[in-house]
């Protein structure tokens, strides 16, 4: 009893597209695995940052009298942002933006004011960097008391990208006269800051 084949013929280059069709497909999603778990991963640990509490605050005064009367401006660390990025397989990008609230003093007669502040890198307990930067700011017409924020800073660490801690840490606060910081250090309530 013969079988007629011309119908078997007619379904198979569909069968064959299909199969191929199929094989194509689960390659593509076998590649879209390497994806998916590159982003899974978890970020890059940053250094520990602190805020020295006698480096939090930035009193400016006319003269050198300590008086309400006197006081040109006053500002203060008020938050701390950043992330770290890998950079490269031995640099650690890490980015840092400081928010600051300013309050006006009964002395100014200027509209602007520019502040200097300081991010320092620590290795163990050593300063192997530091890094001065100067926010300047206008003075609104209307408030005497705004808040402002630092302009975004990029630092590389000669480090790997892990999410583990490192011997890294940094210190941030506002870059002080002796006089500013003597200020700060016997009038102003001792606080600590510590951003993770």
């Amino acid at each position: 009893m013969p079988y007629d084949l011309t119908r078997l013929r007619s379904l198979l280059p569909r069968v064959t597209a299909s199969g191929a069709l199929a094989v194509g497909l689960l390659t593509a999603l076998t590649d879209c695995g390497g994806g998916e778990s590159a982003s899974m991963e978890f970020a890059p640990a940053c250094p520990i940052t602190h805020i020295p509490s006698e480096a939090a605050d930035y009193y400016l005064y006319k003269g050198k009298s300590t008086d309400y009367r006197d006081l040109v401006a006053r500002a203060s660390i008020v938050k701390l942002e950043g992330d770290c990025l890998a950079g490269g397989p031995k640099d650690l990008k890490t980015r840092v933006v400081l928010h600051i609230t300013v309050e006006r003093g009964p002395a100014s007669t200027t509209e602007a004011l520019s502040m200097p502040w300081f991010i320092a890198v620590l290795h163990g307990d050593r300063i192997v960097n530091k890094h001065i930067f100067r926010h300047t700011i206008t003075f609104p017409a209307n408030l005497a008391t705004f808040d402002t924020t630092t302009k975004l800073i990029t630092i590389d660490l000669p480090i790997p990208p892990r999410n583990v801690d490192s011997d890294y840490r940094f210190e941030v606060g506002f870059q002080l006269s002796r006089s500013q910081l003597e200020y700060n250090q016997t009038h102003l309530k001792r606080a600590t800051y510590q951003a993770y």
